[in-house]
């Protein structure tokens, strides 16, 4: 049987745990990329006083061709 957390007990009380999406381009390293949660999950932990296991961190890359901007896909802009 799964032992319940404190931060399980947490989302039971409805304490919203942060989920947080970054969307991207491509080309960032694994470095970059573990650096990048290293450090959003010690802002939550600073700013809401958050255990590290509670902040979850989703990222997310997008081709050129999966997005846009200004009527636009990125692929089509020079």
């Amino acid at each position: 049987m799964a032992k319940i957390t404190d931060i399980d007990r947490g989302i039971a009380l409805g304490k919203p745990m942060p989920l947080i999406t970054i969307q991207q381009s491509p080309g960032r390293t694994l470095d970059q990329r573990r650096l990048l949660v290293k450090r959003i999950t010690e802002a939550f932990q600073e700013a809401y006083g958050l255990p590290a296991e509670a902040v979850t961190i989703f990222l997310q890359d997008y081709e050129d061709d999966m997005w846009g901007k200004g009527g636009l896909l990125k692929s089509d802009r020079a």
